[in-house]
């Protein structure tokens, strides 16, 4: 699973729907596809150095539904750019609903 910083503005964008996307590097060697799991951690950027996560700081996980190679690399860090999309969370249909024949119910004592 891979690990991207973000502020706390991102993370409750993800959070709550806004976002469903994202264009960001991927590292020499590194693959991701469609399934795969990204998780957006917060983090902080001292100036014109590498984030730093915060220790025990929010993070949201995401379930990639499209990873596209945009071609081309991002100057700053020389990794190649990937769009990476995930269905907008907050916005899901609502949990199936239980049969009733799926629901046992016990004995007093713990026995079906």
């Amino acid at each position: 699973m891979k690990t991207y910083p973000a502020s706390e503005q991102r993370i409750s964008d993800v959070e709550r729907g806004r976002i469903s996307n994202a264009v960001l590097p991927m590292p020499p060697g590194g693959s991701l596809c469609v399934g795969d799991s990204i998780v957006f951690a917060l983090a902080y950027s001292p100036a014109s150095q590498e984030a730093c996560y915060v220790s025990g700081g929010d993070s949201i996980r995401v379930s990639l539904t499209e990873v596209t190679d945009l071609g081309t690399v991002d100057p700053a860090t020389g990794e190649a750019l990937f769009r990476l999309s995930w269905r907008p969370l907050g916005q899901g249909e609502p949990p199936d609903p239980i049969a009733p024949n799926d629901v046992k119910s016990r004995g007093p004592y713990g026995r079906g």
